[in-house]
């Protein structure tokens, strides 16, 4: 709860009256005299008025109106219900507020001249005077006390402190003599004379609002008393805004030292009556870990109480000990055996929570006793308090961050292993356990289906129930790639970091826009033909319709090869280049000297310009060359190649997804399944807004393939054979375009889908505005618009699930024993030959080392001129 000003500051002002200047009220000064005045927060009209009169000199019982200005609107404070209304305001503005004093008779002569004053230029200003201040003992001050004297019965007090139950209009007040309708004149003459409408209706400061009175009233009425302070005729500075100090020793001020303040005339009366406050002493609660701990409260268990008195003794810095527990009783008490703090709970007859029948929340042992290490600060209690930092920060949160964090918040010690199980206890309670969540696939997977029509999912197990193998395909995925995208799949797998080791396989399709889709994920022990031979049937299943001219690109791993042999018998399997090229560097060192030769020959489009960068690679590096022809010219050669693989001559696509993944491989397998529905999902909705305010006819991707072409074709020559063969001159070797069949002696139309440069050279010498006619219909924007028209849905919470009956428990996998020792932290297994980069510091710019870890002095950024530097400096100014 935030804390409430126990007192305000505001200025009075006399000497002045309101004028309306340029549409704006201000108070016009007139001798003016100004002064600073701090009232307690709950003060009374009575209170105000002595105050008021006291600071200004003034006679209390002459007649005067107090007023102020709020937002336009000239307020007459007259009651103790404006006072509080004042008082409210005074809170919410952000300056130091003008309470004006206003004379019947200064009021009377400023609106006869009003035609006059109005011309006037002065404004409201605050000037300069000198503060001096006495301070009064409480009781001096009577509050809340009008005409009628205190209140006279509860009703009155409650509607005065917010208990009322309705909202009301309040002409005078509950509990003192209504006002007459006529003693308002004097606020509808001062309305009258700054031209206020006379018959105004009631504000919201004119209703009686429980909402708006309520921080008022709940506060001890103890308070009200509080100290006034008076402030002397001297000069204060204008732009000083500062609260004036209290004094502890003016505060024992009596009423008969002062001499400055009357005698209290209310001194004997009764005092007022306590704010009700309801009785939920005996209404227990169930609290979790962060919750404080009452007498009277239950807990689900025994672990739940020493989670909360751990927590509770790490934040307030003490120990405790548990002497006697059993699991029907907890006693806990403070390790110093001197100190009064215990706890009791205890499982009473016929109930199954513990039930707090004994708590001393009140500590008699010494404070200067030293613990080197915190007893409390156990795994649990510790993995309780990362839970709420690791639920809402995606970063790594490494030990070393945790020792630091713990110390500077609880100010203890923790060790490493400490550190490193409290991480492991939070993310459980985050992540559940891997058992439970296998335990939950089976159910998780029936309600994707509900969710997301045509789902396929498989899963396989053992004799025992034990997970063996998972297949999981999202229908919209599958029906995106049977009817707009062209018949290539990329598959890889990677390998899984939980605690269950085991390997990720995956199978990606390319958009139109060179986007990656994954269309299918599996989950097995291991990556051997079986597995791999299982996953690509349960593929071939859902691509139905899909299968011919189908291409496959994977890395080099035989059981992969073998699988899309067995499985796939017509389809055409191209190898990764760039595994390959990994595999050749580690065959033969000098092989990465000519790695351009072999990149030029996997791309080229012609069988003459691959013969001519082969034929140099053999005579550099003959056996690196008998190797490739070994593999198979129609695996990596993109010329060779018998099917088309659309200009993806690497396995990149689906490495990309493996590495976004890396973190997420680490989770049980429901919440891994998880994240890939929620990256699908928002994948698709991204690129369906983007294809919606894309309005040309390509996609993104194939306009900029397009636009290079044209540049570089812009120079050619086009000779005309026939009306539909064309030779075009490009200065290289020259191509012939055939409109009939469309081809190009390139090879580039017809292997990458895309018009070359010559076709585009033709175009132009056909004058023609465009050549996106003869793109494939997969790069047209109206397919990509549609590839992502569905939409995909996430299971939602698990409480919210069907669960029907007859659903197997799958079992945890029984894997490898791992091996010991801590897990290495590597994001991925690298390739064979794959060059491991050397890191450097920035600093000193040596390796071994990054710009954190560096041993090195800071240098300063001060310069300090040298010897040598000076000797640079002065031939420098010779020479000029």
């Amino acid at each position: 709860m935030e804390s409430v000003k126990e007192t305000v500051k505001i200025r009075v002002c006399k000497g002045g009256a309101w004028e309306r200047v340029d549409g704006a009220l201000e108070y016009m000064p007139l001798n003016c005299v100004k002064r600073t005045l701090i009232l307690p927060l709950l003060s009374s009209y009575s209170c105000l008025l002595e105050a008021v009169s006291e600071r200004l000199e003034i006679d209390a019982s002459s007649d005067f109106m107090v007023t102020y200005n709020s937002d336009n609107d000239i307020v007459e404070v007259c009651d103790d219900l404006e006072v509080n209304e004042f008082m409210k305001f005074v809170v919410k503005s952000s300056r130091i507020v003008t309470l004006c004093i206003v004379e019947s008779s200064v009021n009377g002569r400023q609106s006869s001249n009003s035609g006059s004053n109005q011309q006037s230029n002065f404004i409201h200003a605050t000037p300069s005077v000198n503060v001096y201040q006495t301070e009064y003992h409480a009781t001096q001050i009577p509050v809340f006390h009008g005409s009628g004297g205190f209140y006279q019965n509860l009703y009155s007090y409650q509607q005065m402190h917010g208990f009322s139950g309705n909202p009301m209009y309040v002409p005078g007040f509950h509990g003192y003599p209504m006002q007459d309708p006529q003693s308002d004149s004097a606020n509808r003459k001062l309305k009258q004379a700054v031209g206020l409408p006379k018959n105004k209706k009631p504000n919201e400061r004119d209703l009686l609002d429980d909402e708006k009175l309520r921080p008022f009233g709940e506060k001890i009425m103890d308070s009200v008393f509080g100290k006034v302070k008076r402030l002397s005729g001297e000069d204060e500075s204008s732009e000083s805004d500062e609260e004036v100090s209290e004094s502890d020793e003016d505060a024992k001020t009596t009423p008969v030292a002062n001499k400055n303040f009357k005698q209290d005339k209310f001194w004997n009366m009764p005092p007022l009556l306590k704010t009700p406050v309801l009785d939920i002493k005996k209404k227990g609660m169930c609290y979790g870990p962060s919750s404080l701990v009452r007498l009277h409260d239950t807990f689900d268990s025994k672990e739940q109480i020493k989670i909360v008195l751990g927590r509770k003794a790490l934040e307030e810095g003490f120990q405790i000990r548990y002497p006697r527990s059993d699991p029907q009783r907890v006693y806990a008490k403070c390790i110093d055996d001197t100190c009064e703090w215990i706890f009791r709970a205890y499982i009473p007859k016929d109930y199954k929570k513990f039930y707090v029948t004994a708590f001393v929340d009140h500590h008699t042992c010494t404070k200067t006793q030293i613990h080197p290490h915190h007893r409390n600060a156990s795994p649990k209690v510790l993995g309780h308090i990362l839970k709420e930092v690791m639920s809402e920060s995606s970063r790594i949160y490494r030990g070393k961050e945790i020792m630091t964090d713990m110390k500077a918040r609880f100010k203890i010690d923790i060790s490493y292993s400490q550190a490193w199980r409290a991480k492991c206890y939070a993310l459980q309670l985050l992540r559940g356990t891997p058992e439970e969540s296998f335990a939950e696939l089976p159910l998780y997977c029936h309600n994707l289906k509900l969710k997301n029509q045509g789902t396929i999912t498989h899963i396989e197990t053992d004799d025992e129930d034990r997970f063996e193998i998972f297949f999981l395909a999202i229908g919209a995925v599958i029906r995106t790639f049977v009817l707009h995208m062209r018949p290539l799949i990329i598959i890889d797998g990677a390998h899984l970091k939980g605690e269950f080791l085991g390997t990720m396989y995956l199978a990606v399709a390319m958009d139109g826009n060179n986007q990656i889709l994954p269309l299918a994920y599996g989950v097995g022990k291991s990556e051997t033909f079986r597995s791999w031979d299982w996953f690509l049937t349960k593929l071939k299943e859902c691509i139905i319709g899909k299968q011919d001219h189908l291409t496959i690109i994977s890395d080099g791993a035989v059981s992969i090869a073998s699988a899309i042999k067995n499985v796939f018998p017509n389809a055409f399997h191209g190898r990764c280049c760039r595994h390959l090229l990994m595999n050749l560097r580690e065959k033969c060192p000098r092989f990465i000297s000519k790695e351009e030769l072999f990149w030029k020959a996997c791309k080229a489009y012609r069988i003459s310009d691959f013969e001519e960068r082969f034929s140099t690679l053999r005579d550099w590096l003959p056996s690196i060359a008998n190797k490739l022809d070994m593999i198979g010219l129609e695996k990596w050669a993109r010329v060779h190649f018998p099917g088309m693989r659309y200009n993806y001559m690497t396995s990149n696509s689906a490495e990309s997804v493996n590495a976004l993944s890396r973190h997420s491989r680490k989770l049980p397998i429901c919440m891994m399944i998880d994240w890939f529905i929620k990256s699908l999902q928002q994948w698709y909705f991204e690129h369906r807004q983007t294809a919606d305010e894309h309005k040309h006819e390509l996609t993104p991707w194939a306009e900029a393939k397009l636009a290079q072409r044209i540049a570089k074709s812009a120079t050619w020559t086009v000779r005309p054979a026939a009306n539909y063969l064309y030779n075009v001159v490009d200065y290289y070797k020259n191509a012939t375009v055939d409109l009939n069949t469309r081809t190009c002696s390139c090879g580039q139309w017809q292997l990458s889908g895309l018009p070359c440069g010559h076709l585009i050279a033709v175009m132009r010498h056909l004058r023609q505005s465009s050549a996106n006619q003869f793109a494939f219909s997969c790069f047209k924007t109206s397919v990509w618009r549609a590839s992502y028209n569905e939409v995909i849905y996430d299971v939602g919470h698990p409480s919210e699930w069907d669960k029907p009956d007859g659903l197997i428990t799958v079992l945890p996998p029984v894997m490898d024993k791992r091996l010991p020792g801590r897990p290495r932290n590597r994001d991925r297994f690298r390739s064979k030959g794959e060059q491991i980069t050397q890191k450097s510091c920035t600093r000193c710019f040596k390796g071994g080392h990054n710009r954190r870890d560096c041993p090195s002095v800071v240098p300063s950024q001060i310069f300090i001129p040298t010897t040598s530097s000076v000797k640079s400096c002065s031939s420098w100014n010779v020479e000029i």
